[in-house]
């Protein structure tokens, strides 16, 4: 008993491998164009976020040197108490 088994011609396997690659090559392309619209999107969001949290932990740190500087008071300590800096091994 023979099975009947397609194997394509070797010409065929070339235009085969060649349109599989012109559509990983457009597909590949537009992922791009789509994905840079929302990548663009995240990273404006995280940029801005990471912005915020610079400028509130640089301002503590400068409001923290003058009121150090100027009344002798340690912002820092007097916020999170002085056993939070006390490491119990």
């Amino acid at each position: 008993m023979t099975l009947n088994i397609y194997r394509p011609t070797q010409s065929s396997n070339y235009w085969m491998f060649a349109l599989k690659s012109l559509i990983l090559i457009l597909s590949l392309y537009v992922s791009a164009l789509v994905l840079s619209k929302v990548f663009t999107f995240v990273f404006a969001i995280a940029f801005f976020l990471i912005r915020m949290l610079v400028l509130v932990a640089v301002s503590f740190m400068v409001l923290h040197f003058f009121l150090k500087i100027l009344f002798k008071l340690d912002l820092i300590e007097t916020i999170f108490g002085k056993r939070f800096f006390q490491r119990k091994f």
